[in-house]
């Protein structure tokens, strides 16, 4: 008797726990634009080379950001509104832009602060942002560092583009 009790609590037991460990892989609206500011101010979205763009489209519904010729310099970024519905969210991102890299090294210092909502999609127990089309926000200091090790990677093999040089120089002075 006292084993068939036994079994019958053990069970429920890892029902529960797996529950508990359930919830606590499910994430909320705010903790997927958390990440994805994350990896995207670590240039996840600058190239599909990097290794977090992987990482990123997991956390999309279409799994695939278009490719721009143009990225954000940011400074920070930060929480502001958010609404939480049982199958959808917004969650608002407030910028500290400090201007923008083009595809040909051009460098525009343009300070301003830029306001992105986040449009979230519950899809299983899993929220994904949908829809979402905006420029790569990256860092002062992932892009700083990535020209710098592309100015290396350059003179190794011999080459000198000014303009490399000139977009370190203008990003480091913001």
């Amino acid at each position: 008797m006292f084993a068939k009790h036994w079994k019958i609590l053990c069970a429920a037991f890892l029902g529960l726990f797996a529950v508990i460990v359930g919830c606590a892989k499910a994430q909320t609206p705010q903790a997927v634009v958390q990440k994805y500011c994350s990896l995207d101010a670590l240039g996840a979205n600058y190239s599909a080379s990097n290794p977090n763009s992987k990482a990123i489209w997991q956390l999309l519904t279409n799994e695939d950001e278009a490719g721009y010729d143009q990225s954000v310099i940011i400074k920070s970024h930060q929480f502001g509104k958010s609404k939480v519905d049982s199958m959808s969210a917004s969650v608002e991102v407030i910028y500290a832009d400090l201007g923008a890299i083009g595809g040909e090294l051009d460098v525009k210092k343009e300070p301003r602060t830029e306001s992105v909502t986040f449009h979230l999609t519950k899809i299983g127990n899993e929220w994904k942002i949908d829809g979402l089309r905006i420029l790569p926000h990256i860092s002062q200091q992932w892009m700083l560092s990535k020209l710098r090790s592309n100015l290396v990677m350059d003179q190794k093999a011999g080459k000198n583009d000014p303009r490399l040089k000139a977009a370190i120089s203008e990003i480091g002075r913001w």
